[in-house]
């Protein structure tokens, strides 16, 4: 909850600054001036010169490929794939052999370790529940206590959030 008051006091923050910018006059004093105050307050504002008209959006702005037949058009186009594909594997940066190697070996710990794990649990509950089924009190005594500690656990994770 106080997420969203400091998220919504931070953008009626940003709102009042721009609001002010905008309303600031500008400082006409002679020519050279009005130069040299322009310049210092778009230093320090980071605001560029315009361009003095829009920018034409991508829906508006002509395809330049309408050229040529349907044949031409598809061969140009994955030729322009391929092209872009081998730019971006060209900026790749690969891992050396060392990297690599060690890379390697921390995943296939991680593998064997989760495997053993998974394992153990699998073998764990596949005991219980063979001894469980000739014996039904031990399944009893077994679900009662997994019931306890789901209770439990969920009491204390219900006590110990901060919202």
């Amino acid at each position: 909850m106080a997420e969203n008051t400091s998220t919504s006091s931070s953008i009626d923050e940003k709102r009042e600054r721009r609001r002010r910018r905008r309303a600031q006059p500008e400082i006409t004093d002679g020519a050279e001036g009005a130069l040299l105050a322009d310049d210092a307050a778009d230093e320090s504002r980071g605001i560029t010169e315009g361009k003095g008209r829009a920018t034409p959006g991508r829906r508006t702005r002509v395809d330049e490929e309408d050229e040529g037949n349907v044949v031409t058009r598809r061969v140009g186009g994955f030729v322009e794939y391929f092209e872009g594909v081998r730019s971006e594997i060209g900026k790749v940066v690969w891992p050396s052999r060392e990297d690599t190697l060690r890379l390697t070996l921390i995943v296939l710990a991680t593998v064997i370790a989760s495997a053993l794990v998974l394992g153990l649990i699998s073998f764990t509950f596949t005991e219980l529940f063979r001894i469980g089924l000739a014996n039904g009190w031990v399944m009893s005594i077994v679900f009662a206590a997994i019931i306890a500690i789901t209770v439990y656990l969920l009491r204390f994770r219900r006590e110990s959030s901060s919202y």
